[in-house]
């Protein structure tokens, strides 16, 4: 079966002298998880806004979903953003004076695709798997640090795509609240959706196919 993406010989530099990004070659496929470990600073965050396409990369070859992505053209991937990538920030990224329901619509202003009969049933599914059902009217600025991680899981998944992408998803939360999010990770999975994580802590089990430590700009499988 073909890989969501496939990533060969990748590399990234701001100023053309230091790379924050070496050599990378990395691939997931449909329903996969990945967790990429790693320290401040090691390139995280850079490797995360590549693959989302919101970010160029300096040399190598990236295929998304059988397209190969050309650097100098990052603009013209835009549906790609909107339809098959979900993104789950660390600073979680809610309007405070929207409700829950609200902020996890938010998607569908920046895509073709209209809020219909079908979306608010899968929206009502998606609050349910996450246990926020009663939270739906909501504002964001009445939720708890656990409460607004899952309200931006569901965001992410709301549309149906094909990756999510998050960047350490569990980084404010306590014991209980990080395995409520690791449960809805998993449990996202099984619908299909290849999801790459990005953490600093190499304790946490995320039920990953594949685990990569990156240091220093360089990707290495554990």
């Amino acid at each position: 079966m073909a890989k969501l993406i496939q990533m060969s010989h990748i590399r990234k530099t701001y100023d053309g002298t230091r790379n924050v990004l070496v050599n990378i070659d990395f691939s997931i496929g449909a329903g996969e998880i990945s967790t990429i470990v790693g320290a401040s600073g090691c390139g995280k965050s850079t490797f995360l806004n590549i693959v989302g396409l919101l970010d160029n990369f300096s040399d190598g070859e990236y295929i998304f979903d059988g397209v190969n992505i050309k650097r100098t053209k990052l603009n013209s991937y835009y549906r790609h953003r909107a339809m098959d990538i979900g993104f789950v920030f660390q600073a979680y990224c809610l309007i405070e004076s929207l409700s829950v329901e609200e902020n996890i619509l938010m998607p569908f202003l920046y895509s073709d695709l209209h809020i219909d009969k079908i979306v608010l049933n899968r929206l009502d599914l998606v609050l349910n798997r996450l246990n926020i059902s009663r939270l739906k009217d909501r504002k964001a600025a009445l939720l708890s640090g656990g409460e607004r991680q899952r309200v931006a899981i569901a965001r992410a998944i709301i549309k149906s795509p094909k990756l999510v992408i998050a960047d350490e998803p569990t980084g404010n939360l306590d014991e209980a609240n990080a395995q409520l999010v690791i449960d809805a990770f998993q449990d996202i999975s099984q619908y299909g959706t290849a999801i790459i994580i990005v953490t600093h802590n190499k304790h946490l089990s995320f039920g990953a196919n594949s685990t990569y430590i990156l240091d220093r700009g360089v990707l290495m499988p554990c």
